[in-house]
């Protein structure tokens, strides 16, 4: 049996590890490095977009990593992402929970917007198992 100051360590070790790779994923998607962002993903990921889909036409679930590697492709089609701002990040064991402002570039309109999202994601065996977003699809549409 563990120390309750080993327990701890292992603890911090594994927050630090979720830390950097959400930090780690959102870099990337800044840079269109779509298959970087999904070292990180489960095989059998599980993906969802919550919102208006009538104001963001990206609203779905999908499972496994070519379906999120399809709908992130689809995304950027209509979006050029700037990168984002994490403005709070809660660890819990295999789960976080954040919220960040997204700088994106409408590419038929050129116009730039920042929008709110919060994000939910669980983790196993260090990769992203279960990933939500829940964008401000109002602000898209503005």
């Amino acid at each position: 049996m563990q120390s309750d100051d080993a327990l701890h360590r292992l603890g911090a070790v594994d927050r630090e590890m979720i830390e950097h790779r959400l930090r780690t994923i959102f870099e990337r998607r800044a840079e269109g490095d779509i298959p970087g962002m999904l070292e990180y993903a489960a095989e059998d990921i599980l993906y969802s977009t919550r919102g208006n889909w009538t104001l963001y036409p990206f609203v779905q679930t999908v499972r496994g990593k070519e379906a999120v590697r399809k709908i992130l492709a689809t995304v950027d089609v209509m979006y050029e992402n700037f990168g984002s701002n994490i403005h709070e990040l809660v660890i819990d064991g295999d789960r976080a929970a954040l919220h960040r402002t997204s700088h994106l570039r409408n590419r038929g309109t050129g116009e730039r917007i920042a929008i709110d999202v919060c994000d939910f994601a669980r983790f196993r065996d260090g990769l992203i198992v279960e990933f939500a977003e829940y964008p401000d699809s109002a602000a898209l549409m503005r």
